[in-house]
């Protein structure tokens, strides 16, 4: 159990050293499972459980972040003291400017139907072994098979110097799944992973032997019988896949307030995006982007952020309009605007930042059928094996892992490692409808110095973008 008076002790005695804007405390205990298989064998299996805590000070000079891998009061002063000096060695330029946020007293917690403490080692390593099983029985010689399933709980219990006291529990469980297949001395590759809030049976309802076995076949025609894409324009149908990681990459990315106002431009880059862009066109009347902790079950839930503020949905391009930026108090203080509780840690170890949750196209009113109906000359492309981005988040590159010709509104013979180079307005720009049915993937974001990994989703329904050159 947290003792919550740590927080309460460390709050009081930051408040009798120094005059600050505002003291954060949080701590947190972790309790993780992990069971892996490699080609039916064992091949690592382990149990843990962590527990610490962090201690943020905000002075009009800077802020002062400490933590450590133990709980207790004097464990809590000492990195208030150091949290403290660091904050007040800041030096900035202009004075801090916290957004202001309303005092929350509550507590939240993502409920199990099947709790993940419930279901056994030995329960994992049959799953995962029929998973297999079900990759080998399709005939398709697959070289080199991974299958590993993680689930971990969350205790985290938040407090502040302006009165929020926020507890959470929060259960996930991550299923990562690697195939390499081969055929005709060549090889192809997927990974997949499936990841949610809530209990085992976020994985049990999925149907995983299906996916795979589809997607193994799937990738041995693309070697067999797929044809390279002969460099031209042509009208591309892009996947969910696709079309979460383009709004990942070339939308959440490039709207994060920290990067716009350049602290990330020594870590992972700047973007093209200023503050007085807001208001500006990005794309067609179909490009809406929206990132939301609040979707059920997802891998990036959360009730409220790492600052605690109630997080709800951020529709970053609009009907092709730049909306809002992704802020935590600091960025939108700078900004003079509300912050919409998008500050978040990877765990008690790391600095909250501004970071993504579940970043997805919005859906469309078209089927997915439409979408083909009057395409004469194009491609599908379903999923991807490689993407690259600049560092401004504007001139990025895709390149398919299963794509298709269409002939005159009918999906053809496979397309082999079609490649999509294209800048972000001309991605956006270029959609001209878009499907009903949104559909999400699981990833992991990372960011920040020191990295951090992030719990995300991404995701959208099929685009269809209008003459863009493919090769």
């Amino acid at each position: 159990m947290i003792d919550e008076d740590v927080a309460e002790k460390v709050i009081d005695h930051v408040e009798s050293i120094a005059s600050p804007l505002l003291v954060e405390v949080r701590m947190e205990e972790v309790d993780t499972r992990h069971v892996a298989i490699k080609s039916r064998e064992l091949n690592s299996i382990s149990s843990s459980t962590d527990a610490g805590m962090y201690v943020r000070v905000s002075l009009p000079s800077g802020i002062g972040f400490a933590s450590t891998n133990r709980i207790s009061s004097a464990d809590g002063v000492d990195l208030a003291k150091r949290a403290v000096r660091l904050a007040k060695g800041g030096r900035r330029k202009t004075p801090l400017k916290l957004a202001p946020a309303k005092a929350v007293d509550s507590t939240w917690e993502v409920k199990q139907a099947v709790p993940l403490c419930d279901v056994s080692a030995e329960d994992k390593i049959a799953f995962l072994n029929d998973l297999d099983k079900t990759v080998q029985d399709t005939g398709v010689k697959v070289q080199g098979r991974f299958f590993q399933v993680m689930d971990y709980v969350i205790r985290g219990h938040y407090a502040n110097s302006e009165g929020s006291r926020i507890g959470s529990v929060l259960p996930r469980v991550v299923l990562t799944c690697f195939n390499l297949v081969a055929s005709k001395g060549q090889t192809e590759q997927v990974f997949r992973e499936w990841a949610h809030a809530g209990g085992w049976e976020q994985i049990k309802e999925k149907d995983v032997p299906a996916i795979l076995s589809n997607e193994v076949i799937a990738l041995r025609n693309q070697i067999e019988k797929g044809r390279m894409v002969k460099q031209g324009r042509y009208d591309l149908v892009c996947g969910p896949e696709v079309a979460g990681i383009a709004a990942h990459e070339s939308c959440g990315h490039p709207m994060e307030g920290d990067r716009i106002l350049g602290r990330e431009m020594s870590q992972a880059g700047k973007s093209f995006v200023n503050p007085g862009m807001i208001g500006e066109r990005i794309g067609s009347s179909y490009a809406t982007v929206v990132d939301d902790p609040t979707v059920p079950g997802s891998y990036g839930y959360y009730a409220y952020d790492h600052e605690g503020v109630r997080a709800r949905p951020r529709y970053l391009y609009k009907e092709g309009i730049i909306n809002e930026f992704l802020h935590n108090r600091e960025t939108a203080g700078a900004m003079g605007v509300e912050t919409n509780g998008s500050s978040r840690s990877e765990s008690y170890l790391k600095e909250p930042i501004v970071r993504m949750a579940n970043t997805f196209v919005a859906a469309g009113d078209y089927e997915d059928d439409e979408l083909f109906g009057d395409v004469r000359d194009g491609v599908l492309m379903k999923s991807f094996t490689e993407w690259n981005i600049d560092d401004k988040r504007f001139n990025q590159k895709y390149v398919s892992r299963e794509a298709y010709f269409i002939k005159d509104g009918e999906v053809a013979g496979p397309a082999r490692k079609c490649v999509l180079e294209i800048t972000t307005p001309g991605f956006w720009g270029a959609i001209d409808a878009t499907s009903k049915k949104v559909a999400y993937d699981a990833a992991e974001c990372g960011k920040g110095d020191p990295m951090q990994g992030m719990a995300v989703f991404t995701g959208g329904p099929h685009l269809r973008l209008r003459g863009v050159v493919l090769k």
